[in-house]
């Protein structure tokens, strides 16, 4: 997996929340001059990191899905309403079937995968009755 400068991780965790700022405004956002963000978007472009008008990481950190079985007469909502504030948390749904909840994550690596589900279990192991995680292996 290729290594991925700090500035370019701030880039791209921008980039999630709104791939179509402008240059000026993620710079702000980032803390750098408009020529370096635009350099290393570039890049990032270039190497494939970034391929497309929405940004769709290829190589950089792990993207995941937790579908998660909340325990009989435990609290749904007050569990998803903890869990969707946490770092790498990206969507959580409520759904329907076999599982309650399910959480699209991304993250940097399987061990930062694994630190976050040990801080879901630790945050409410009487709520939580099973856990299922799927890789994500592509993005169309």
């Amino acid at each position: 997996m290729a290594r991925i400068a700090e500035i370019d991780r701030a880039i791209l965790a921008e980039l999630r929340k709104n791939g179509r700022m402008s240059f000026v405004e993620l710079a702000k956002l980032v803390g750098a001059s408009e020529r370096t963000v635009r350099t290393h978007v570039r890049r990032m472009e270039e190497i494939g990191t970034i391929r497309g008008y929405t940004v769709r990481e290829g190589g950089v950190g792990l993207t995941a899905l937790i579908r998660i079985k909340v325990s009989p007469g435990a609290e749904i909502g007050t569990f998803a309403g903890e869990v969707t504030g946490w770092e790498g948390v990206e969507i959580l749904y409520e759904v329907s079937g076999d599982a309650d909840l399910i959480a699209l994550v991304h993250v940097d690596d399987t061990m930062a995968l694994r630190t976050l589900l040990d801080r879901m279990w630790m945050a409410a192991p009487s709520e939580i009755a099973s856990t299922t995680t799927e890789l994500v292996l592509e993005q169309y």
